[in-house]
């Protein structure tokens, strides 16, 4: 036990403590302004949030971010899992290709993918405009109507791969015995995928769908780091609102935000959870 003491030490000091003084500060006005006058407002600050449009709009792009990324990193993780699941030197190639972008840093991956998408000297619309396709050369990231979709492409390119390994997890501890009789009962590839290969991979897909969500709903360093939740708040998201009222100094409204965060995560988390877990099969 002694042992775990200076990790729990250190868990409590930077986790635990900072979380539930998190949840006290959101019912205070707290400011930078006046550090030392902490007076106890109610439900003020979740009052003003309701009423303010910025927020609004930051929930909505959230759940954007989270339900396009969500389906879009699974659907393409799963596709790649089922073509690459067999052991040869050109599909560890491609899994390794896959899943590279995945150990990059994602700040990394935005400064690499501001410089992509460019209006002028990028290479998106420097190759669209070498094939004859000006008319789809967009102003990526100024444009209100393609920043935030812009954001949730270079988060799927990103980690697809990340959901792909999970599948091939899954794929891989399929006993090869349920194929082996499915193509002596004359099954193809269809009924098999149908039959056999997703109904038994349903925990990685589960745990790939759940892990993706949660990502997509905490959402910061890829709008932090690329329009810093313009232009006009198009790419606002709840990540980015708590660390603009946070660094304006308001830090009882901020904790106010982070609250509404982490309620929301987890009352996803609880209705999706057992709704995911009633698909999967045992065998």
């Amino acid at each position: 036990m002694r042992y775990m003491i200076p990790a729990l030490t250190v868990f409590s000091l930077f986790f635990i403590i900072p979380n539930i003084s998190s949840f006290y500060f959101a019912f205070t006005n707290w400011t930078i302004f006046d550090l030392y006058s902490i007076k106890f407002n109610g439900l003020d600050n979740f009052r003003r949030l309701i009423n303010e449009d910025a927020f609004k709009k930051a929930v909505i792009n959230t759940l954007y971010f989270a339900v396009l990324t969500t389906v879009l990193k699974n659907i393409l993780g799963l596709l790649f899992a089922l073509g690459i699941h067999k052991q040869s030197k050109p599909n560890d190639f491609i899994r390794a290709v896959l899943f590279i972008p995945v150990t990059i840093s994602t700040l990394v991956v935005a400064v690499t993918f501001v410089a992509i998408y460019n209006p002028e000297t990028g290479i998106l619309n420097t190759f669209l405009r070498q094939i004859g396709l000006d008319v789809l050369a967009k102003r990526w990231l100024v444009d209100i109507k393609y920043a935030m979709t812009a954001i949730c492409a270079m988060e799927i390119w990103q980690w697809t791969g990340y959901s792909m390994v999970i599948f091939l997890a899954g794929i891989k501890s399929i006993p090869d015995d349920f194929y082996d009789a499915a193509k002596i009962d004359g099954a193809n590839l269809i009924h098999t995928l149908k039959n056999i290969t997703i109904p038994l991979i349903m925990p990685s897909i589960n745990v790939s769908l759940l892990m993706t969500t949660i990502l997509g709903l905490k959402v910061f360093a890829q709008v932090y780091a690329t329009t810093n939740g313009g232009p006009i708040n198009a790419t606002q998201v709840i990540g980015t609102f708590m660390y603009k009222t946070f660094s304006d100094g308001f830090l009882g409204y901020s904790s106010a935000v982070g609250l509404v965060m982490t309620l929301t995560i987890l009352l996803i988390t609880l209705l999706i959870l057992p709704r995911l877990r009633k698909m999967e099969v045992e065998y």
